[in-house]
């Protein structure tokens, strides 16, 4: 038989099962969707990740409070302006650019008959230079006013005490018992921490010290640099004079932490990757319960087609020819299958892309691997019923009913 009419004969005894051959190839259908839609979810939110970072720029790292991410929630204050001042006037570390401060305190804000409890970041100049928020009204913190009652809120502050669409600089707002002009409002689009900006009010760290705190601690330090290339170093160098500023023992855990946006995108990635892995562990399992309905339905085939092999035997098929015919029915199912899980796959991908507005990222090789693998289990779990087929006496197979 000739390649071409052993297909033609595949082709067509799984058209005339329609039915039993498309539940055989959910479990492949299934598999394989699952396998591009996850890779495509999981590269999609590093995607999102990392220009949401992106957009806070990458040539600055953080220094928060305490040892872990608990430590900062409950209040643990391990960082002071003495800390800044080091940072600041240390020669050895040339590649720091801009170093700002940034003390944050809860405040009942009210102004215009409105009344909110806000958040307060007392800042430097610096902060603007190093966070670049977009400013819609007036001006951000500047060296003139650092000493001044003056504050810079945030696009939905402005909303809430001023109306939509409103300039309202040069108006007040009342911070427990100071009152503060209102000289600027930032907004951010940011996905991550835009909500918490755009309700946040800014104004001069000093401010913040003497007339809401009483006290010089702080909860963030960012620090820009120079070049980017050598941030790690720079991390490295940092953490070193802060430990030796804070009298730590070299076996002594630090009591500070200090994080990029790299160190964030890397744990990201990570925790994607595992996921990732995790669902196309299942995915797999899903492609083996399919290749197992492949093979047995296979071999029920195989039974109901005894007369038709012994007839084929008897014209003067061969072997080869039964076992390739049988062969390739396994496969186009496998492979059908796959085409319509690379399909659905890809289509509930860029859907859900849409929903939770994330990158729609598609890998070639992904799509390529899902190919190979359910071509894969066409074939490996198509050669025993195959083989079985072709060993038949093509006189029993005549004499089956």
């Amino acid at each position: 038989m000739e390649y071409k009419e052993i297909i033609q004969s595949a082709i067509q005894a799984l058209k005339s099962n329609l039915l039993r051959t498309s539940l055989t190839m959910l479990g492949i259908i299934i598999g394989i969707t699952s396998v591009i839609l996850i890779y495509s979810i999981g590269q999609g939110a590093v995607a999102f990740v990392t220009n949401e970072l992106s957009s806070f720029g990458t040539d600055y790292f953080q220094i928060t409070p305490g040892s872990d991410s608990f430590s900062s929630l409950v209040g643990t204050n391990t960082l002071t302006m003495e800390d800044v001042e080091v940072l600041q006037n240390d020669a050895s570390l040339t590649n720091i650019n801009k170093v700002a401060p940034i003390a944050v305190t809860s405040q009942i804000v009210v102004g215009n008959d409105e009344e909110d409890l806000l958040t307060i970041m007392g800042i430097t100049p610096e902060a603007g230079e190093i966070l670049r928020p977009e400013i819609l009204y007036g001006e951000f913190l500047t060296e003139d006013a650092e000493s001044e009652r003056v504050a810079v809120i945030g696009s939905e502050v402005a909303e809430t005490f001023f109306g939509e669409d409103t300039d309202p600089t040069g108006e007040t707002l009342r911070i427990k018992d100071s009152t503060f002009r209102v000289i600027g409002v930032d907004h951010s689009t940011n996905a991550l921490a835009g909500s918490v900006l755009n309700n946040s009010i800014y104004i001069p760290i000093t401010i913040v010290f003497n007339e809401l705190t009483g006290e010089d601690t702080i909860q963030e330090i960012d620090v820009s640099v120079h070049d980017t290339n050598q941030i790690n170093q720079t991390i490295a160098d940092v953490e070193s004079l802060l430990r030796e500023q804070h009298g730590l023992d070299e076996g002594d855990e630090s009591d500070f932490r200090i994080a990029s946006a790299q160190d964030i995108l890397t744990t990201v990635e990570t925790i994607t990757g595992l996921l990732t892995a995790m669902i196309a562990g299942i995915s797999g399992i899903s492609l083996i319960v399919g290749g197992v309905g492949v093979m047995n339905i296979m071999l029920v085939s195989v039974t109901e087609r005894t007369r038709e092999i012994g007839l084929l035997k008897a014209i003067g098929a061969k072997e080869k020819d039964i076992l390739t015919q049988f062969l390739i029915e396994s496969v186009v199912m496998s492979v059908i299958g796959g085409l319509i899980g690379i399909t659905l796959g890809i289509s509930g991908a860029f859907i859900i892309s849409l929903f939770a507005n994330i990158p729609f990222v598609i890998s070639p090789v992904a799509i390529l691997i899902a190919v190979g693998v359910s071509t894969l289990v066409g074939i490996v779990f198509g050669i025993y019923p195959a083989k079985r087929a072709a060993k038949l006496s093509p006189i029993d197979a005549l004499r089956y009913e």
